[in-house]
């Protein structure tokens, strides 16, 4: 686990933890559901973790999701996020500075505009813009694994 959710999980942890001792103090024991000890749901917390984390817009995929990109649509990774490319014709997306994308099944950089061979895994070193569309004249659906924060424009 990175140093910042421990951090955050550990902060989370100790102000529950003064909360019900400062809530057993005054006497209110808190029931489940009413205002002072209210019910959330799994989605809420991970949205709040990840804005606290500085993750507020896109998603985050911790395992392998498969992300489905139509004509028009552009896939962008964010640093350390992975794409394997599973169907379709797809072309990298450069960076601001012209950078592309790690093939490190091949070894090799891709630059901007340059197909991208199916199976291969890929890494974002930078999160300036870099990513995958399809390739002009493709007009199906692509399917790309992912793993890392992404981002469909």
């Amino acid at each position: 686990m990175k140093k910042a959710t421990k951090g955050f999980l550990a902060l989370a942890i100790v102000g529950t933890a003064v909360f019900a001792s400062q809530a057993l103090a005054d006497g209110n024991g808190g029931v489940p559901g009413s205002v002072d000890d209210p019910v959330v749901t799994k989605s809420y917390v991970d949205q709040q973790i990840r804005q606290a984390l500085g993750g507020g817009g896109g998603s985050v995929s911790n395992g392998l999701t498969v992300v489905e990109l139509y004509p028009g649509q552009t896939l962008y990774g964010f640093e350390g996020t992975e794409f394997i490319v599973r169907t379709g014709k797809v072309q990298a997306v450069a960076g601001n500075k012209g950078d592309g994308l790690t093939d490190i099944t091949e070894g090799a950089d891709l630059r901007g505009g340059a197909l991208v061979q199916a199976n291969h895994l890929l890494l974002i070193a930078r999160s300036d813009n870099r990513g995958l569309r399809l390739q002009s004249g493709y007009d199906n659906v692509a399917y790309i694994m992912v793993r890392g924060k992404y981002e469909i424009r």
